[in-house]
């Protein structure tokens, strides 16, 4: 049977590794033309493993434990129509990603009318659009879901190396499928812990990271996401999903100041010589999510000898939330706001003297105003929703206060 010992296999690594070169902005050293795609190229092969097909490349060189864990996927032994439909959602997906990296992006009427007359003339089915292949995609999350086998058949074929490679490939492949990448993958790694732990050890979270530094505006071409924060989002999602309730992960990205600076970056937090804009509000609540999970009180039980200096190393980001994110002048939005005075909580209540008396002041100052603006609301004038969020918050500020002078 499939053991839980399946991770990826070497080919699968050194895809990841490829991932955090040059081609996504980070490490030095360059990436080769010919590895750009090697993601894809990986994939492509390990699903054609048992073709009788002569031109199918050989790779019988894949271990054991990945084969069988391939033959479960293929249905190879006793076929089922449940195997046999996952077989032909992950040829389609191939055979849609190879698509755009053959034609560009395939989102054009006239590159899927070249497509579908190659393909006719060759006698096969069109390759999915790109629509298509976002539907695929979800499907694809479906099966795999919670079934541990499925999972790990899916990380030994290269899954994990497919989606992190089609969402960072920011030239042939449109952002509505490099997002729904990122997506399938956050699911992923919170549905299934062998998936969790595949992306750790193989470099996964580096390769966010650079996914994420990638998409800040370029100076000179302003080439950025659009600018909604949305493929930023889901990458803070998915790191998010793949670090919190694993102490390791989350102490080795709490101890980075690179790791960090994704948090600092999402919430607003940039160096003095930087003109990047103000970051959007799906990003601020996804990070301020994300930074409420790493110093919440399950991770003071997950790292209670060292969430002081967890804490420590965070300080910077919690003053600058503290001046920024508690008033509804200098940040709009409820929900940011909701999770900036859940996090300052959490970190009084869970580590005494964490809050200087420098934030103390700043959090004293908009409480008082905050308080008093929220306590003259005419609720007779106020719909029913505003009148909810002011009693929420009222409660909030509450028990942020009562943390806070608390010895």
């Amino acid at each position: 049977g499939i053991t839980q010992s399946i991770v990826l296999g070497q080919r699968n690594a050194m895809s990841m590794r490829v991932l955090v070169g040059d081609e996504v902005g980070t490490s030095p050293g360059g990436v080769r033309a010919s590895e750009k795609w090697i993601w894809l190229t990986t994939f492509r092969k390990n699903l054609t493993y048992g073709s009788t097909d002569p031109d199918v490349p050989d790779i019988s060189e894949l271990e054991n434990n990945e084969k069988e864990a391939i033959d479960l996927i293929r249905g190879l032994d006793r076929p089922s129509r449940e195997a046999e439909r996952m077989t032909t959602i992950l040829a389609d997906l191939g055979r849609g990603f190879q698509a755009m990296k053959d034609l560009g992006t395939i989102v054009e009427d006239e590159d899927e009318e070249e497509e579908e007359e190659s393909a006719d003339k060759n006698g096969k089915d069109p390759p999915p659009d790109a629509t298509r292949v976002s539907e695929l995609l979800l499907t694809l999350r479906d099966f795999v879901g919670e079934r541990i086998d499925y999972a790990k058949a899916f990380v030994a074929i290269g899954g994990l190396s497919l989606l992190l490679g089609g969402a960072a490939e920011r030239v042939r492949i449109p952002r509505n499928v490099r997002s729904t990448c990122l997506r399938v993958l956050a699911d992923l790694v919170n549905l299934n812990r062998s998936v969790q732990y595949s992306l750790l050890d193989n470099d996964g979270v580096r390769a966010l990271a650079a996914i994420y530094f990638a998409e800040f505006v370029d100076a000179e071409t302003n080439n950025n996401e659009g600018d909604d924060g949305k493929i930023r989002g889901r990458v803070v999602k998915t790191m998010g999903a793949a670090v919190c309730g694993h102490p390791g992960a989350e102490r080795m990205f709490c101890t980075s100041p690179e790791a960090r600076k994704v948090i600092e970056s999402g919430v607003g937090m940039h160096q003095a010589d930087e003109s990047l804009p103000a970051p959007p509000v799906a990003l601020r609540r996804q990070c301020l999510a994300f930074l409420c999970d790493l110093l919440g009180p399950a991770a003071a039980k997950r790292s209670s000898s060292d969430y002081g200096k967890r804490v420590e190393r965070f300080t910077p980001v919690l003053e600058y939330i503290a001046g920024t994110m508690l008033d509804d002048e200098s940040e709009p939005d409820w929900e940011c706001r909701e999770l900036t005075i859940k996090t300052l909580r959490y970190v009084a209540r869970n580590e005494r003297g964490a809050i200087n008396d420098s934030m103390k002041e700043t959090i004293g100052t908009c409480g008082t105003k905050r308080v008093e603006k929220m306590k003259a609301l005419n609720r007779a004038e106020s719909n029913a929703s505003i009148s909810e969020q002011n009693d929420e918050e009222l409660y909030l500020w509450k028990t942020l206060t009562e943390s806070l002078e608390k010895p």
